[in-house]
């Protein structure tokens, strides 16, 4: 928002060099920046597993699961928004042109409620369109992250049930994504619905 709204201002070039960058770099090339980083220099968080060897007790147990959780759902979740970023900017610039903009500006309606009821609401139908796909995205797994911060999951199961050759996992794995898929797609539609009245699911 603040990218669209301030077209060609500083804030806008460091926003747009921020999602350039993200979009260029490999993932695996940032996840391992990250656990370099926040792992090693600073120390921050955990870099492997997800659960510490010295952990006793349920409380205990789960405290060292959040920790371990931290650091590769962060890299993941920051990389994943350069996209979403370029997709809003867009979408703010071209609907601050649009006629009903000038007529709620006409009307006297405060700029403030202009950006987060009008423009924002029609910028974000294309961010919708694939929000359903990124949802169920993260309960397939990402196999990037699992594999190199050796984090137990789907990801990481599928990428050992193809280097062991176990068939039946692959099947089932296969199966389960195109299902994740297929459940992506509806919830977009219901979002795109919830975002525009417009759009209805006969």
């Amino acid at each position: 928002m603040i990218a669209g709204r301030y077209e060609g201002s500083k804030r806008d070039k460091a926003i747009q060099l921020y999602s350039y960058v993200g979009l260029s770099l490999p993932s695996f090339v940032f996840f391992l920046f990250g656990i370099w980083l926040f792992g090693y220099v600073l120390n921050w968080f955990p870099t492997t597993g997800s659960v510490s060897l010295s952990a006793n007790g349920g409380l205990a147990v789960m405290l060292s699961q959040l920790r371990h959780m931290i650091l590769p759902a962060i890299l993941a979740g920051v990389l994943g928004t350069s996209s979403i970023i370029l997709y809003l900017r867009s979408g703010v610039i071209d609907n601050t042109s649009e006629d009903f903009v000038r007529t709620a500006r006409s009307k006297g309606v405060p700029e403030k409620v202009v950006f987060n009821r009008h423009i924002l609401r029609n910028s974000i139908l294309p961010i919708a369109a694939f929000m359903g796909n990124s949802i169920t995205g993260l309960l397939g797994g990402s196999i990037f992250v699992e594999t190199i911060f050796s984090y137990p999951g789907m990801g990481q199961l599928f990428v050992n049930s193809i280097a062991g050759r176990d068939y039946s996992v692959i099947t089932a794995l296969t199966l389960l994504f195109g299902l994740l898929a297929l459940l992506g797609n509806l919830l977009s539609d219901i979002i795109m619905s919830i975002v525009d009245p417009r759009i209805r699911i006969e």
